[in-house]
């Protein structure tokens, strides 16, 4: 759960762009159509899977199973992946497999730079990029492939001066 200061409010919550989690479940469909590829392919040279029928079936439940666990994991990953941006700091929630979860934040007042990048025309026609928040620390902090990132920009920039000068 995320606490907020008295005066703190929430500016913008932004997640992955929808393109990256069609991206992945495109893919997987390709996984997902295989077997019946690979039965249609049997039928039309003429083998014969009578015999090997119930192992068949249970391989192939099984690796349907599998294939559905990851598309799960690729929509829990892109799902609960999240950046809050407050007016006071930004927090950056990165859902790292199952049950791994890194949860750090940095104060907007330490934001000393602040880059946006397109990574290719795909973004650039569906509006989408990266931005890369470098502070008064060492690290420097990189959101991917999210929308509205030139609004995102500048409220992180706007914010960032309104808190030094308030300083």
């Amino acid at each position: 759960m995320i606490h907020l200061s008295k005066d703190e409010k929430v500016l913008m919550v932004l997640h992955r762009h929808w393109v990256v989690i069609l991206g992945r479940f495109l893919g997987s469909i390709l996984f997902l159509l295989l077997p019946a590829a690979l039965s249609a392919a049997a039928a039309y040279f003429g083998v014969d899977l009578a015999l090997a029928s119930p192992y068949l079936e249970f391989f192939t439940s099984l690796y349907l199973m599998v294939v559905m666990a990851v598309l799960f994991i690729f929509w829990m990953d892109y799902y609960l992946d999240v950046w809050i941006i407050t007016s006071e700091r930004i927090i950056d929630i990165e859902q790292k497999g199952l049950f791994n979860r890194e949860i750090s934040e940095f104060m907007l007042d330490k934001v000393q730079d602040v880059t946006i990048e397109v990574p290719n025309m795909m973004a650039m026609f569906l509006k989408y990029g990266n931005l890369i928040i470098q502070t008064a620390g060492e690290k420097s902090f990189s959101v991917r492939q999210i929308p509205r990132f030139y609004e995102a920009k500048n409220l992180i920039l706007d914010y960032a001066k309104k808190l030094i000068k308030r300083e």
